[in-house]
């Protein structure tokens, strides 16, 4: 697991991308993270995939947000195809 800046804590990566995807990340752990992207690839292009999916799916759903249903769905396909 990846350690996080000027700190002995550890995390991990898939927690802390939904974190603040979900904006439940305090601003220091937003920080955190994306130093941690700026030296790992696969937690870049992870919160690049996050936010396009989450960009496309609120202009389809008309802001009202997706069904729980296919947000599962969606993160579990996800989460089968990405190494990190």
């Amino acid at each position: 697991m990846p350690k996080l800046p000027d700190s002995s804590k550890t995390f991990n990566c898939r927690e802390m991308l939904q974190k603040i995807l979900d904006g439940d990340a305090t601003p220091e752990q937003q920080q955190q993270f994306k130093v941690h992207m700026e030296e790992c690839m696969p937690c870049y292009k992870g919160y690049e995939l996050e936010m396009a999916i989450k960009a496309l799916l609120q202009k389809k759903c008309n802001g009202h947000g997706a069904p729980p249903d296919l947000i599962e769905k969606i993160k579990n396909k996800i989460s089968h195809i990405t190494p990190h």
